[in-house]
C-alpha cells in the first residue's frame, strides 16, 4: 500500500511535465484563452522567479531553496509512509511532493516553470498570479496535510 503513494506522486508530476511541455511548446498559448466567460484564462508564461515573479533573475538561489524544501518533504513523506494510517496526510504528501517535484524540474532544467492558468476575481493582487497544475497539487497538498493533522488514527 505504501507504494501506492509514491506511484500517486510520480504520476502527478509526470501529468504536470505534460501538461507544461504542451503549454510551453505550443505557439497557440502565446496568446490568451478565455474560458467559462473570461473568469479563467490560459495563457503561456515562463516564470523566472518564485510565486508572482518575484526574485526572478536569482535563479540558482531559487533551485537551492526550492531544492532544500521539497527534499525536506520528500522526506517527511517518506517518514509518513513508514506509519500506519494517516492516510489524508499521504495524500496530501503525495500532491505536495508531486507538485514540487515538477516545478523543482522545471527550474532545474529550463531556468523557468511554466505557469499557464490565471483567474478574474474581484482581488486585483489575485488576477495579476498565474499558476500552473503544480500550484494546485501543492496547495491541495498542504491543505489536507493540515487538515490530516485533526485525523484519529489508529496506531
Amino acid at each position: 500500500m505504501r507504494l501506492i503513494w509514491i506511484q500517486l506522486a510520480l504520476g502527478l508530476f509526470q501529468t504536470d511535465l505534460a501538461v507544461k511541455h504542451e503549454i510551453d511548446n505550443n505557439p497557440e498559448f502565446e496568446k490568451a484563452h478565455k474560458l467559462l466567460d473570461g473568469a479563467v484564462q490560459v495563457r503561456r508564461l515562463r516564470n523566472y522567479g518564485m510565486a508572482g515573479g518575484r526574485f526572478a533573475g536569482h535563479t540558482e538561489a531559487i533551485i537551492k531553496g526550492s531544492g532544500l524544501m521539497t527534499l525536506g518533504c520528500a522526506g517527511a513523506f517518506l517518514c509518513l509512509l513508514l506509519k500506519k494510517g494517516h492516510e489524508l496526510q499521504k495524500l496530501g504528501f503525495a500532491l505536495l511532493t508531486g507538485g514540487a517535484l515538477s516545478n523543482l524540474y522545471d527550474r532545474c532544467r529550463k531556468g523557468y516553470v511554466v505557469d499557464y492558468v490565471s483567474f478574474r476575481t474581484p482581488f486585483p493582487w489575485l488576477n495579476r498570479l498565474v499558476f500552473n497544475l503544480s500550484d494546485f497539487f501543492i496547495m491541495a497538498g498542504a491543505l489536507l496535510i493540515c487538515f490530516g493533522q485533526t485525523e484519529k488514527t489508529k496506531e
